[in-house]
């Protein structure tokens, strides 16, 4: 017993939390939620000193406008923990995440993005949009794999490059190519969260995702090719076999893309689930069948096992961001000062350009001072009735999602950012300088296409 770590082993009470809210699920019952609130305070309690200094600050921010509008609602004491179990099902997506990243390893598909980005390229304006496009393709199911896998082959492929320039090149080709693949990719929290709010089918959603990410990519790839192209690079040599076995191998990948786009489909219209647990459910069935169709099995479990174990565990930070901030979402609707938020998109009805542009704005804004973009979503969740009161769930949901994810690459305490500055020995606000223009500029895209919508719903 003496070698037991209680942080080690969190994952088996992390998990049992996660299979009640599965039962709940199949079985709606008041007492069993209340419970899985108890829980989660308890995930709270144990959880808030383990948490990085930023969403210690975002928690106890959180909490305490939830205690204030609490304290001004007519809500009881009794009714307090139901409003920590509402965000279980987010967590619980978090922790199945590394299942379909271990069976893309297991698979050996992070290694077509080596191939991928590899080959004779003799201008830079070739190999960014080269980039880009390969970061978009993959970055669905690599997630930030294939940002850190890419940045550490770019580097290699452009070490004869003045030192700002590579980084320049590195920190726009894949932060934004990245960006561009979650903006329809099922496995992200934001699109998931959107649609969560939303209740919106991700069926209808999707294509208009795509518009946005294509927009995005011509957009940016037009950008990248004036910026670069007076650049040029020395010509490497390549294994001829390799773009056919790439090529094989990228048609493999995109099938098994498909494939768990219509199982999640399926799961949503047929089964009548919604998006967020569709999701979750969906992951470890599918990457452990899709394991066994590549004789990877053993390597899947291998790999899978301990990082599951390792993400459950570490799952501190999103646990204390989104309890709190379920907390605050339900004591906000249940307050009389749910109306000075409201009074803003009020006075901005039958202004739809305005309200988007508003929420835009607040997106960027709250990320920019550091704020997580799934607080910032959470905020305008506790305001969704006045919202889809003045859009349908369609538009909102794209306007939510591509607002939230454009401010990715420009958020300063964001992961992918945080890595990218530690890769590139660069401070985080150069890489937000950098990308910035495209946060604004996806940002705008998504009001526009969301406006598009407005034609349709």
């Amino acid at each position: 017993m003496r070698n037991f770590r209680f942080a080690e082993h969190l994952y088996i009470f992390y998990s049992f939390v996660f299979i009640l809210n599965v039962i709940h699920v199949f079985w709606s019952n008041s007492i069993l939620y209340s419970v899985i609130g108890c829980l989660g305070i308890v995930m709270i309690v144990m959880n808030f000193p383990r948490a990085d200094r930023v969403f210690k600050i975002l928690g106890i921010v959180l909490l305490s406008a939830g205690s204030f509008f609490f304290i001004s609602s007519d809500v009881t004491i009794a009714e307090v923990p139901t409003f920590f179990a509402g965000n279980i099902g987010m967590l619980f997506l978090l922790s199945m995440l590394p299942w379909m990243n271990s069976v893309v390893k297991a698979g050996r598909y992070n290694k077509l993005l080596h191939s991928l980005l590899g080959g004779n390229k003799k201008g830079m304006e070739g190999l960014y949009i080269r980039s880009e496009a390969t970061m978009i393709s993959l970055a669905a199911f690599l997630n930030l794999s294939s940002a850190t896998i890419s940045q550490d082959l770019l580097k290699d492929q452009l070490k004869n490059v003045k030192t700002k320039v590579r980084n320049s090149f590195i920190t726009m080709a894949t932060l934004r190519g990245y960006s561009l693949a979650l903006l329809w990719s099922p496995l992200e929290i934001l699109l998931a969260t959107s649609i969560f709010i939303t209740g919106a089918n991700y069926l209808e959603v999707l294509p208009w995702m795509f518009l946005v990410a294509i927009l995005g990519f011509a957009m940016d790839a037009s950008i990248g090719r004036m910026l670069f192209r007076k650049y040029n690079l020395e010509e490497e040599k390549t294994d001829e076999t390799k773009p056919a076995q790439s090529k094989r191998r990228l048609v493999s990948f995109i099938t098994a893309l498909v494939l768990f786009l219509l199982v999640v489909v399926f799961l949503g219209n047929v089964m009548n689930f919604n998006f967020l647990f569709s999701v979750t459910i969906a992951i470890f069935p599918f990457a452990f069948t899709w394991s066994i169709l590549l004789k990877r099995r053993r390597s899947f479990l291998k790999i899978g096992w301990p990082t599951w174990k390792k993400q459950t565990n570490n799952l501190s930070n999103f646990i204390v961001l989104l309890l709190a901030l379920s907390f605050l979402t339900e004591t906000l609707n249940a307050s009389p000062y749910l109306k000075f938020l409201q009074d803003p998109l009020v006075a901005l009805e039958g202004n739809p350009i305005l309200i988007m542009l508003f929420i835009q704005a607040a997106f960027l804004v709250m990320t920019l001072i550091g704020v997580h973009p799934l607080a910032t979503m959470g905020i305008f969740g506790g305001v969704s009735e006045l919202l889809m009161g003045a859009l349908p769930s369609v538009t909102l949901t794209i306007l939510l999602a591509s607002c939230a994810i454009a401010t990715i690459p420009s958020a300063p305490y964001g992961l992918v950012v945080t890595l990218t500055s530690v890769s590139l020995r660069m401070n985080p606000y150069q890489i937000v300088l950098k990308n910035l223009p495209h946060s604004i500029l996806l940002g705008f895209l998504g009001v526009l296409v969301s406006l598009l919508t407005l034609l349709v719903y």
